[in-house]
């Protein structure tokens, strides 16, 4: 048997390798099909006729940036919030809030786990356990998945190609299936010869479970409104901010599953003109997405700064406390 593990773990890794692979290569195959589609649709030229200039334009994309930034600062301390559930010593929550911004920008690498092996080997650095930080990921990506998988299918998806098959009784259904599926795993999950067999930590309160969820959704439903506002901007009519959220959602699932796109890019973009390219036109959905990209790209990028920021200040603070001098420990004359 032992003989047998280094071959197993050497096809585990190939397969991991193959997937992320495939995953780039989706990637730039949805890239390509997005600027060909850009090429023939003159999406580029809605901006000519919009009226809005450049630097009223600039302003509006720093502005989504700026909101994106604050909106990512929910999912910091979602994180946070998570750790603290599964620690069993205190955790720290600006350098954890400031590590997961810090850990944000890998996910644009290729292979789109950098972000995930950033965050869990600089979070050790707090005391937190490797069983910790790998349950809090994997807690964090099913809760993520579960939110807009649930904004997909409770948003107005009548006017969206290919998921306007869906009928909201059954969407309904599938959501109340999906929550009693979840129950009853969690029920089985939380037993002592469950966690003792796996080594795993001990699931977190459902009340915390509760509470991540909530800011997911609370996320995914601001990034609807940012695009919501940006098409306002750029002069794109939506008639439905529903049917807006729903096309949002089941982009960024579309993203977020297949793994070794960098950031969802490429992918995010084409499932969005696939879905509201029906009801907005493409073009506008094209131009949207596509100014969508940038205002979240330069979002992250502000999201990291402030996350250097903080960490300075905190690991300043640190050095300062371990340099002072003890008053306890002063000899009285």
């Amino acid at each position: 048997m032992t003989r047998d593990m280094p071959a197993n773990a050497s096809t585990s890794a190939n397969a991991r390798r193959l997937l992320r692979i495939c995953g780039l290569a989706v990637s730039l195959i949805a890239v390509a099909w997005i600027g060909m589609r850009f090429a023939q649709s003159g999406a580029l030229d809605l901006l000519t006729t919009a009226d809005i200039t450049p630097l009223h334009l600039a302003l509006a994309l720093l502005a989504g940036a700026i909101s994106y930034a604050l909106a990512a600062c929910i999912l910091a301390f979602a994180w946070w919030r998570m750790m603290t559930a599964l620690s069993t010593q205190p955790v720290p929550a600006r350098p954890i809030m400031a590590t997961y911004a810090l850990s944000q920008y890998g996910k644009y690498l290729p292979g789109n786990v950098a972000h995930y092996a950033v965050r869990h080997a600089w979070s050790r650095r707090y005391g937190l356990k490797h069983g910790e930080l790998g349950l809090a990921s994997i807690l964090e990506a099913a809760l993520l998945l579960l939110a807009a998988l649930c904004l997909t299918l409770l948003a107005d998806t009548s006017q969206l190609r290919v998921l306007s098959i869906l009928d909201p009784r059954l969407a309904i259904a599938l959501l109340v299936l999906m929550l009693v599926v979840l129950g009853i795993a969690l029920h089985f999950a939380r037993r002592k010869d469950f966690i003792a067999r796996f080594h795993i930590p001990a699931l977190p309160p459902t009340s915390v479970l509760a509470f991540c969820f909530a800011c997911y959704l609370v996320f995914l439903t601001l990034c609807a409104a940012l695009l919501d506002g940006l098409a306002h901007v750029l002069g794109i009519g939506i008639d439905s901010f529903a049917m807006l959220l729903a096309a949002s959602a089941a982009s960024w699932l579309a993203g977020f599953v297949v793994i070794g796109a960098p950031g969802g890019l490429g992918v995010r973009e084409a499932a969005f003109v696939a879905l509201a390219g029906g009801a907005i036109g493409e073009s506008q959905a094209l131009l949207l997405i596509g100014f969508f990209r940038v205002v979240t790209f330069l979002g992250d990028t502000l999201f990291f700064a402030a996350g250097a920021v903080v960490m300075r200040i905190h690991n300043r603070a640190s050095e300062a406390a371990e340099v002072a001098p003890n008053p306890e420990n002063r000899r009285s004359p």
